[in-house]
């Protein structure tokens, strides 16, 4: 039986969901918001405030980086406190600052995170939850969340004034579609100190084949989450499926734990990239979302035909000689559905792609 409020908000979102102008995407691969390590049981505003986080962690004034990075990774937590807590009023602020590009928000009848309930909209995988936690509610939008912001200056202030929140995670990726700056190449800067802060080197860790180099793809990482930084430098041309692409993303990662992470993040994310760690000077060039998700688009539609080939190609050879032709074989196969791996960029694309070339 549905819950009355879930009905409210189905019933509200059906018409964000024609001015989207296509169905809802399905994000049943979403696994929800990633933690950010910390706790939200004493305040929302800390009386005793950590070191803020200036331009990342060490100087640097070059404007001309502004755009050399993508927020990739939001979270934020805001006071949400039980005389205030309309789910209703915010799943339409927050639509409305966003150009209802999320679509609806459906009720997931389970807690996340310490927070009692929470909600899923239809599009990016982004997560609202609320209820206890110091009556604080909770705001996530992962790399696919981000993208549909188009406007970072308003959404930024309408998460800082209206809202009252502050920023929990932060990420902001790097990428190199050339791959001049390699996995191997960070393995040397981190050998020579390029990673250093405050005399010593973070811990490094390492995920994936690094004996024969496998297909699969690699990851250099250093820092621990738990630390409140880190950054991840992997061949993510290779993860998506392509083993031949030479795309490789830095991505640094950031929480609220013995700092403030600024609301300038979301604006000039270049520059806190760059100043991230002393081997992050190269980050200067603009930075172009639909790039990335076009070359993710293109590397999983690729590797989803190899993936069919491979498993029904021969079936495929044997319908067509015993069904006469191919538009009979098409129409005996073609389901009105898009693979997971392809609905967040398929859906991007056909509704957003050609509206704006730069985010």
């Amino acid at each position: 039986m549905e819950k009355p409020f879930a009905k409210l908000i189905n019933q509200t979102s059906a018409s964000v969901n024609a001015r989207l102008g296509a169905p809802a995407t399905n994000t049943a691969h979403c696994t929800g918001a990633s933690s950010d390590g910390i706790q939200l049981s004493d305040t929302v505003h800390p009386v005793n405030l950590p070191r803020t986080v200036i331009r990342g962690e060490s100087p640097s004034e070059e404007r001309k980086k502004s755009q050399a990075a993508l927020t990739d990774w939001l979270n934020v937590s805001f006071p949400f406190p039980p005389e205030n807590n309309n789910p209703l009023k915010f799943f339409k602020s927050f639509s409305e600052v966003t150009n209802f590009r999320f679509g609806g928000m459906t009720d997931q009848e389970r807690g996340l995170q310490g927070w009692k309930k929470s909600f899923r909209f239809d599009h990016g995988c982004v997560m609202f939850a609320y209820g206890g936690q110091n009556d604080t509610a909770f705001l996530s939008l992962p790399g696919e969340g981000c993208s549909f912001i188009y406007d970072w200056q308003s959404f930024a202030s309408f998460l800082q004034d209206d809202l009252q929140s502050r920023i929990t995670r932060w990420d902001g990726a790097v990428d190199d579609f050339k791959g001049l700056h390699s996995v191997d190449q960070a393995v040397e800067l981190y050998k020579s100190g390029g990673f250093k802060q405050g005399g010593r080197n973070p811990n490094p860790k390492q995920h994936g084949n690094w004996i024969t180099h496998d297909d699969l793809g690699r990851t250099f990482e250093v820092g621990r989450r738990k630390n409140g930084k880190l950054i991840r430098i992997y061949e993510k041309g290779k993860q998506l499926g392509d083993p031949s692409s030479p795309w490789v993303r830095w991505e640094v990662e950031l929480h609220a734990k013995d700092r403030i992470i600024p609301w300038d993040v979301l604006l000039h994310p270049g520059e806190y990239v760059a100043g991230a760690y002393p081997c992050m000077s190269w980050v200067s060039e603009r930075a172009f979302r639909i790039h990335t998700i076009k070359e993710q688009d293109r590397i999983s539609y690729e590797r989803l035909k190899q993936v069919a080939s491979t498993s029904y190609g021969a079936l495929f050879n044997v319908m067509l000689q015993r069904e006469g032709s191919a538009e009979r074989v098409v129409a005996l196969l073609k389901k009105q559905a898009i693979p997971k791996r392809l609905a967040f960029s398929d859906h991007y694309l056909r509704t957003q792609g050609e509206s704006s070339d730069e985010l």
